[in-house]
C-alpha cells in the first residue's frame, strides 16, 4: 500500500468544502474530456494544496484551506462524486487517500472507495506568473459591471463572433465592460487606474459565472485584472481565475451612442419592472414579444400588449414626462433586462421619437447606460375600436405602422 500511495491528506470538511464547491462550479458535464467533470488536487510538502478546474472556456485555481498534508501528490478526483461525498459526510474530519488507482475516502462510521482519472489528462493550466497587470478593483465593483454590462448579450452563436460575448476595455483609467445582440446594448463603467489600454473580448457565460462567485466575496477582497495578450486572469489573494480571449472585432458602439433626445420619462425602475410583468403576460404569447407604450407629457404613460389568440392588456401609470407626446413600441423582455440593471432607483429614460434608439440611465450617475431600439408596430399590436371601448372612455383612435425590427 505505501508504495502505490500518490497523495494523502487530513480535511476538515466545512473549510476544505468552501474551495472544492467554487471549483465545482467550474467543471462541465457538456464535454466528452472525463477531465472537466474532475477536480485536480496538487498537495505539495509545504502543506499547501492548490486545487484547480476548467470547463475549457474558463478555469480555475484555488488555495484550500482546512487540509494537513500526509503524503503530497497530485490526484484527479470526480467533481459531483467526491462533491456528495463531503456535503454529507457523517464526520467533520475525513481522511483522503488516492493512490494510481483508486481513493479512498474515510468519514469516521463511512468508507468509500471512488474511481480516479490520471492526472496526465487534465488540460494543460495557464500560468500567470509571466502576465502583466493591467488594473485592480474591488470584487463588488467588478461584479457590478459585469452584471450590468453584460445585460445586452444574446446566446453564444457561431457567428458573428462576437454575439455571446462581453468587451472589457481599459482605456483613460476606466474600466469598461459592454456587450450588444444588434438590436440593444449596455454599458457599464468604473473609474480605475489602468497600466494600459487595451481590450479583452470574453465569453458572457464565463464572465457571469466569474460575477456568480465574486459575489461572495468580502467587502475588502481585491480583484487583480492580468493579461499575456491571449491569456486573461482574474486573481485574488486565494483564488485566480483565467479565460482565453474570443478572437472576434467587437462592433465600434461609440459610434451609434447619441444624445438626441425628444421625450424623457422618469420612473422607478422597479415599480415600472413590476408594471411590465403584468403587461407581459399577454405580449409573452406573441412570437414578437412586443408592447406599445403611449406617453403623454401630462404624465400619463399608458402600456398595453395585444395577443389575438390569448387576449388584451393595458395598464396607465401617472409618471414623470417631459417632451414630446410620443407612441412606440418595444420588446418587452428587452426593455425588463434594462430595467432590472438599473435596479430599484430612479430611471431616466431618453426616448428619439419611435423609430431612434432609446437610452435608460440611472439618475444622476453616469456610468451605466442601456440602449434599445423600437419595434415597428402592426395594427394587429393595436387595440380594435372594440376594445378602447372595454378599457377607455375616450374616444381614441388606433395609430397604424408597420411592423418590422429596428436594428443599429
Amino acid at each position: 500500500m505505501k508504495g502505490l500511495l500518490a497523495m494523502k491528506l487530513e480535511l476538515e470538511r466545512q473549510n476544505f468544502l468552501k474551495a472544492w464547491q467554487t471549483a465545482e462550479k467550474f467543471t462541465s458535464t457538456k464535454t466528452p474530456k472525463e477531465a472537466t467533470r474532475a477536480i485536480l488536487i496538487t498537495a505539495n510538502d509545504d502543506n499547501s494544496v492548490i486545487i484547480r478546474a476548467t470547463n475549457l472556456n474558463t478555469s480555475v485555481k484555488l488555495t484550500a484551506a482546512g487540509v494537513n498534508v500526509l503524503e503530497p501528490g497530485q490526484a484527479l478526483i470526480p467533481a459531483a462524486i467526491f462533491g456528495e461525498m463531503l456535503r454529507k459526510s457523517p464526520s467533520e474530519d475525513l481522511v483522503l487517500e488516492v493512490n494510481s488507482a483508486r481513493g479512498l475516502l474515510n468519514a469516521g462510521t463511512q468508507k468509500t472507495r471512488f474511481a480516479i482519472t490520471p492526472v496526465d489528462e487534465f488540460p494543460n493550466s495557464y500560468d500567470s506568473s509571466g502576465a502583466d497587470k493591467i488594473c485592480e478593483l474591488l470584487a463588488a465593483e467588478l461584479v457590478t459591471i459585469i452584471n450590468e454590462g453584460s445585460s445586452a448579450s444574446s446566446q453564444p452563436q457561431d457567428f458573428p463572433k462576437y454575439l455571446g460575448t462581453c468587451l472589457l476595455r481599459t482605456s483613460d483609467n476606466m474600466l469598461k465592460c459592454v456587450s450588444t445582440d444588434g438590436k440593444r446594448l449596455s454599458l457599464s463603467q468604473i473609474p480605475c487606474e489602468v497600466s494600459k489600454d487595451d481590450d479583452f473580448l470574453l465569453l458572457t457565460p464565463s464572465l457571469r459565472d466569474l460575477s456568480k462567485t465574486l459575489s461572495g466575496c468580502d467587502d475588502d477582497d481585491v480583484v487583480k485584472l492580468l493579461t499575456d495578450g491571449s491569456i486573461v486572469w482574474f486573481a485574488l489573494n486565494n483564488a485566480e481565475f483565467s479565460m482565453r480571449r474570443v478572437d472576434s472585432t467587437f462592433p465600434k458602439f461609440e459610434r451609434i451612442l447619441n444624445n438626441v433626445t425628444s421625450t424623457t420619462l422618469r420612473i422607478n425602475a422597479g415599480d415600472f419592472i413590476k408594471a411590465l410583468e403584468r403587461v407581459d403576460i399577454i405580449a409573452k404569447t406573441t412570437p414578437a414579444h412586443i408592447m406599445a407604450m403611449s406617453l403623454s407629457p401630462d404624465g400619463e404613460l399608458k402600456i398595453t400588449a395585444r395577443a389575438p389568440e390569448a387576449g388584451t392588456t393595458s395598464e396607465v401609470l401617472q409618471t414623470n414626462i417631459d417632451g414630446n407626446p410620443l407612441n412606440v413600441g418595444f420588446n418587452v423582455g428587452y426593455f425588463i433586462d434594462g430595467l432590472k440593471a438599473v435596479g430599484n432607483e430612479q430611471a431616466v429614460i431618453e426616448f428619439s421619437g419611435d423609430e431612434g434608439q432609446t437610452r435608460l440611465k440611472r439618475e444622476g450617475n453616469g456610468n451605466f447606460l442601456y440602449m434599445l431600439m423600437p419595434a415597428r408596430l402592426t395594427q394587429q399590436d393595436l387595440m380594435t375600436i372594440e376594445e378602447i371601448a372595454d378599457f377607455t372612455d375616450k374616444n381614441v383612435e388606433p395609430f397604424e405602422q408597420e411592423n418590422t425590427d429596428n436594428q443599429f
